[in-house]
């Protein structure tokens, strides 16, 4: 069964809240958020993971990584959380570097296919953890050799990691706790269809080294995003 969406307490939507509550993580798939999987990948290629959207920054980490940014201000309304446009973008202080980071804005929150999956990931967070207005942070991430160089936190409340293509193997996600980053707490590739949700004060984060398919070259397209606090961007 699907998850139900609408703010109504359905089985798998109350179970997989409880999880998020208890263990902190939650890995789904488009099947059970009741996305249109195939449709909104293709879609999400085909609109975002293009040239004329994704771009090399200087001094990025990885330094062959491409990506696109915006950040959607959301409030929840009887059950269902509306989506505008943030006016700010930037990043400060993330990831241990404390510079502040500018990047041109790719705006998703008029997107209806977009927009569905962002609601659906809200609708993932515990209700009694949601804070009535917010913002989420939209990362499209396209890598192609280290996804990232080092278990880290984020700094925001909650991280979503959705991967809408791949190519060869490795990425493996991998959640720490923070006293003790020799120890997997969860390990897992994820697949074109699936999220993994966590709780960033409970666990350092990384992915593996992507390796290439014979003949080939390896990549991974990926939405990576963030339920921010309230002082990131001035709410509280």
């Amino acid at each position: 069964m699907a998850l139900d969406l609408s703010g109504s307490a359905g089985e798998d939507l109350w179970l997989a809240r409880k999880q998020l509550g208890t263990d902190g993580y939650l890995v789904a798939s488009d099947d059970e958020l009741g996305l249109p999987g195939a449709r909104l990948r293709a879609h999400l290629l085909r609109t975002y993971f293009t040239p004329d959207v994704l771009r090399r920054y200087p001094g990025d980490i990885p330094d062959d990584r491409e990506r696109a940014r915006d950040v959607v201000e959301y409030a929840w309304e009887d059950g269902v959380p509306a989506l505008t446009e943030h006016p700010e973008i930037a990043i400060e202080d993330r990831g241990g570097r404390p510079e502040r980071r500018e990047y041109a804005r790719t705006p998703v929150a008029h997107d209806p296919l977009f927009a569905s999956w962002i609601r659906a990931a809200l609708s993932l967070i515990p209700e009694d953890r949601r804070r009535r207005r917010g913002t989420f942070g939209v990362n499209i991430f396209r890598t192609f050799t280290n996804v990232v160089t080092r278990p880290h936190a984020d700094g925001e409340e909650f991280v979503f990691v959705y991967v809408v293509a791949r190519e060869g193997s490795g990425a493996e996600t991998t959640l720490f706790q923070p006293g003790d980053p020799a120890t997997p707490v969860h390990s897992q590739r994820l697949e074109p269809g699936q999220l993994i949700v966590f709780e960033d004060a409970r666990f350092l984060h990384t992915a593996s080294p992507l390796i290439a398919p014979a003949g080939g070259r390896a990549r991974r397209d990926a939405l990576v995003c963030t339920v921010d606090y309230p002082q990131t961007y001035g709410l509280g």
